[in-house]
């Protein structure tokens, strides 16, 4: 198996919440500050880096 599709397979876990901070993202309020707005999907970003690191 490459390593590609075992980065995939084992971050399978991460996909809800991936979803999640995304419509999240999406669907708040235009007056919540960016940073905010944005922090899900900056946290997951750094846990599947974190991840990638670790696989390697």
């Amino acid at each position: 198996m490459n390593q590609q599709q075992r980065f995939v397979q084992s971050t399978q876990w991460l996909r809800p919440v991936t979803r999640w901070a995304t419509r999240f993202s999406l669907n708040a309020p235009q007056w919540l500050p960016a940073p905010l707005r944005h922090a899900p999907l900056r946290l997951t970003s750094l846990v599947l880096k974190a991840y990638h690191r670790v696989l390697r």
